[in-house]
């Protein structure tokens, strides 16, 4: 596949992928569990606090890898949209009437959000070093 053509496919993902995420942070409780109930069976039956847990840190490690894809070269805006991201939904969560924001979960989400972005630029990193070509 070209490369102007992924490069365009993982920007939109990672944009599609923060709404998504928005989206399921800031909707009705219910939503959640409907997610959570099906698929519980799938994953062994986790308890639904370690479930949530194991999905923030997941969710924000794709969303980190995604934007650090997205734009190589902009590590300073990947940071700020993932782990700002990540505070502000946990703040907007505090607004709506049957969530609740803890610090616990941000720190979770930012923690998911950087290891996300520092797994995609070390990949980075040893393609670029692979492709060069060595001075034997």
């Amino acid at each position: 596949m070209n490369r102007k053509i992924r490069t365009k496919l993982i920007t939109i993902a990672a944009w599609v992928g923060i709404i998504v995420i928005a989206y399921a942070t800031l909707t009705r409780v219910g939503f959640v569990y409907a997610i959570y109930f099906k698929l519980a069976p799938l994953l062994m039956g986790p308890e639904m606090r370690t479930y949530a847990h194991f999905e923030h840190v997941l969710a924000f490690a794709l969303l980190g890898a995604l934007f650090a894809y997205a734009y190589p070269h902009r590590l300073l805006l990947v940071c700020c949209v993932v782990l700002g991201g990540a505070v502000l939904l946990e703040l907007a969560q505090t607004m709506t009437p049957d969530r609740h924001g803890t610090m616990v979960d941000a720190l979770e989400k930012m923690a998911g959000g950087a290891a996300g972005i520092l797994v995609a630029r070390t990949a980075q990193r040893l393609r670029s070093a692979k492709d060069k070509p060595s001075r034997d």
